[in-house]
């Protein structure tokens, strides 16, 4: 008989590429769906934290049931800290209106009702826009007792979002349409923007690592969406040009500032959509892990991304949430699990997830299949 890992030792094992004794797995899920798998499971829905407000991070309980490996919290608020989700609406860290909308009779999303920059034409008016001082995005005195007990007291992964933004910022404050205007017409306008809001992240994460850092697994920076379900939302060339020196900024700092604490410490990345063309410039950059992985995207092909990449970057995700999750039967999630970690597992480095947050209304006779067939197909060595 083989090692037996704890969770937290079969990720760290994992994300240095070298095989533990299963496939970690994670839980990515939106509030909507979070309320119905603690009905489903028969928990109370008792989010420990929020910090975003289309994220739930799921509770001890719920994480045992289904057997996962990692823990989510965040230290970059983007809500307020009397924040409920009960709420219809509210302004968030960053100055943006966050408005509640409806799917369906059970499934809601927080979208963005304004953009506080829109129409700007100098880029005096982003120095002087209300930013957010650094000490209001993070919130120690909640974060460091919480955490320190999670780490004692359990024997999961920790991970804390924390950072980045640096390419979305703008969207947010100018509007999406009018941001990408400006990256070809007023390319000074969007820069100062990702440098304000880099100035600002930086200053968080170095907060972050010196108080919670050696508690912590792997860092997680928020989205940095340069992909669409039809591939790039951007030229890679303006990547090269604009946003990757800048990334290589951030992301360094915050390594430097994490591997203080941690020396193994890992940082992922995010970025939605079809962004092959991407993924050797966040290599270059410093990106250990990224995440989501979404095979249904453009370009996103796990098993020549495993061949390719597998070895130099983890991934995380993978999973179809919208075909397969969503639409599909168990036998179908059986059947996208074993081939996404026959894909993506092999050697190790791999974080088996959903390829995005698990929305309201998908099955959770799907949920529980998945997270089944990961611990039936994930077993080292790999089919």
């Amino acid at each position: 008989m083989g090692k037996v890992y704890s969770r937290r030792e079969r990720v760290e094992t994992a994300l240095n590429h070298r095989e533990p004794d299963r496939v970690p797995c994670d839980l990515t899920i939106a509030p909507p769906a979070y309320m119905e798998l603690c009905e489903y499971l028969h928990v109370p829905f008792e989010p420990y934290w929020w910090d975003d407000c289309n994220h739930a991070f799921a509770s001890v309980e719920v994480l045992e049931k289904l057997d996962v490996d990692i823990m989510h919290f965040s230290a970059n608020a983007f809500v307020p800290r009397d924040f409920s989700i009960e709420r219809d609406e509210f302004r968030d860290q960053w100055g943006v209106l966050r408005k509640k909308i409806w799917d369906t009779d059970t499934d809601f999303m927080y979208i963005n009702g304004d953009a506080p920059l829109a129409g700007i034409e100098d880029v005096a008016d982003v120095y002087a826009y209300h930013w957010p001082e650094p000490e209001e995005l993070y919130n120690p005195d909640l974060a460091v007792p919480l955490v320190k007990s999670l780490y004692r007291e359990t024997d999961f992964a920790l991970t804390c979002q924390v950072g980045g933004h640096l390419f979305e910022m703008g969207q947010f404050l100018l509007g999406f349409e009018d941001y990408l205007a400006y990256l070809y017409t007023e390319p000074e306008i969007v820069e100062a923007i990702m440098d304000k809001t880099m100035e600002i992240q930086m200053k968080v994460e170095t907060m972050v690592m010196d108080t919670i850092g050696e508690y912590l697994t792997y860092v997680r920076l928020n989205g940095e969406d340069v992909g669409t379900q039809n591939g790039p939302l951007i030229n890679p060339a303006y990547y090269v040009q604009v946003v990757k020196s800048r990334h290589e900024t951030e992301w360094s700092h915050v390594k430097k500032e994490f591997r203080k604490y941690n020396p193994q410490g890992k940082l992922s990345i995010h970025t939605c959509g079809g962004v092959y063309p991407f993924i050797p410039h966040f290599i270059d950059a410093g990106a250990d892990i990224l995440n989501p992985i979404q095979p249904s995207a453009a370009g996103m092909d796990t098993e020549l991304i495993g061949r390719e990449f597998g070895g130099r970057l983890c991934f995380h995700g993978g999973i179809d949430s919208v075909n397969v999750l969503a639409l599909g039967n168990e036998q179908d999630v059986r059947n996208e699990v074993k081939k996404r970690i026959h894909d993506l597992g092999q050697g190790g480095g791999y974080l088996c997830a959903p390829s995005h947050n698990i929305q309201g209304g998908v099955p959770m006779e799907n949920v529980i299949a998945m997270y089944e067939a990961i611990h039936e197909y994930g077993k080292y060595p790999l089919y």
